[in-house]
């Protein structure tokens, strides 16, 4: 259960240096690129242990269709960036694939 703790707040990790990324990014200090890689290496040291426990394919999956989800969200309602119905239906594609993958994982385990 502590594996999709870490995945989750790589989730978390992820998007803030995103975030961060785009609303400072004419920001050009050393300061601000160590608070963003620190983030992204931080969602990646998670995402590493993740996987230990969880199938790479479905934490992937989660890690980027729940992170991409969550910035396209941001960039919608903080950045006022549009949302087309395109991208809705393509993000809900992506939903799908992650809980079939994760419906599939969890069939597909041998119980001892």
């Amino acid at each position: 259960m502590k594996q999709w703790y870490a995945l989750i707040f790589a989730v978390i990790a992820e998007v803030s240096g995103t975030t961060i990324m785009k609303k400072f990014g004419n920001d050009e200090s050393i300061m601000m690129y160590c608070i963003i890689f620190s983030f992204i290496g931080i969602s990646y040291f998670l995402l590493a242990k993740a996987v230990t426990r969880i199938p790479m394919s479905t934490a992937y999956a989660f890690w980027e269709g729940v992170g991409l989800a969550a910035i396209t969200f941001i960039g919608w309602s903080v950045f006022e960036e549009k949302l087309p119905i395109a991208k809705i239906v393509g993000f809900s594609a992506i939903f799908i694939g992650i809980i079939l993958l994760n419906f599939g994982t969890v069939c597909g385990e041998k119980h001892e």
